[in-house]
């Protein structure tokens, strides 16, 4: 019951904090921007859109970094020490305290990918249909480059090919939660241990290794091991017999990890000092 006061708690000052807003703000201008043209590109074909957009949005290069950038500036100051937390860590203890710490940024990692899951059809709905398949607009624009005269955004036809669109979306949707979980971890380990700022440098370096994967062949095959958010895009992924990650790899990885980083957060929390920051 602690934990999830202290979870909670938490929530609430997304409420208070402008920041959150303003991250909202971002997601929506961005998916508009990425999804907006195929609206028009779906009436020059004469075809619905069907709503698996989200799983191709990790192959869309600089595109998708910078939707994964506001998730660095929700993160960027946990665990929260603010002058409130001092009475909650006086009250709940140091163990319950970083266990609704760890919850809520779950839980805000599954906000994080439900959201941009969400806003990636949502601007389609005048022109959204149902289906199982990808559908005629999202194939043709992912194989023909006539789609660069409505919109600036890149579709990877590996993606599409590789994969049915259920399977596709259910593997980029959790790998996200994975990877962004496992950014937090990192961000919360180095907030509690080293200098602040440290945290927002390490998370956005794995971003910048992942658009250098993305357009560096030789980057591609050397660093994409330890690239988490390159995990996300199924273009890279699987192809075992050109020296890339299989998707086991990926998963086993991202969940090792998360739960390698969590047991040694809750283990060594005790020794931790955790003064309060002034607001």
């Amino acid at each position: 019951m602690k934990t999830l006061k202290c979870c909670k708690l938490n929530f609430m000052q997304w409420r208070l904090h402008p920041k959150y807003l303003l991250c909202l703000l971002f997601l929506v201008l961005n998916l508009w921007n990425m999804t907006h043209g195929f609206g028009a590109y779906s009436d020059a074909l004469g075809y619905p859109i069907r709503p698996w957009l989200f799983a191709l949005l990790p192959g869309s290069k600089m595109d998708f970094l910078l939707l994964m950038m506001p998730f660095i500036l929700i993160l960027c100051d946990t665990p929260f020490r603010s002058r409130q937390q001092q009475f909650v860590l006086q009250r709940v203890g140091k163990a319950a305290w970083i266990r609704g710490q760890l919850l809520f940024l779950f839980l805000a990692c599954l906000i994080y990918a439900l959201t941009i899951w969400v806003l990636s059809w949502l601007f389609l709905l005048p022109h959204l249909e149902w289906g199982k398949d990808w559908g005629a607009v999202i194939q043709t624009a992912a194989q023909l480059h006539e789609y660069s005269q409505y919109s600036n955004t890149n579709l990877t036809y590996e993606i599409i090919k590789g994969a049915t669109p259920m399977e596709a979306t259910l593997w980029v949707f959790f790998s996200m939660v994975g990877v962004c979980f496992l950014l937090s971890e990192i961000m919360v380990l180095c907030n509690l241990y080293l200098q602040k700022g440290i945290g927002v440098a390490v998370t956005s370096g794995f971003l910048l290794l992942a658009f250098m994967i993305r357009f560096n062949s030789l980057a591609r095959r050397l660093l994409i091991w330890i690239s988490p958010v390159s995990w996300m895009d199924r273009s890279l992924m699987g192809h075992v017999n050109q020296k890339l990650p299989s998707y086991r790899y990926a998963a086993l990885m991202i969940l090792g990890l998360c739960l390698l980083l969590g047991a040694v957060i809750l283990l060594t929390i005790h020794k931790c000092n955790l003064e309060t920051e002034k607001e």
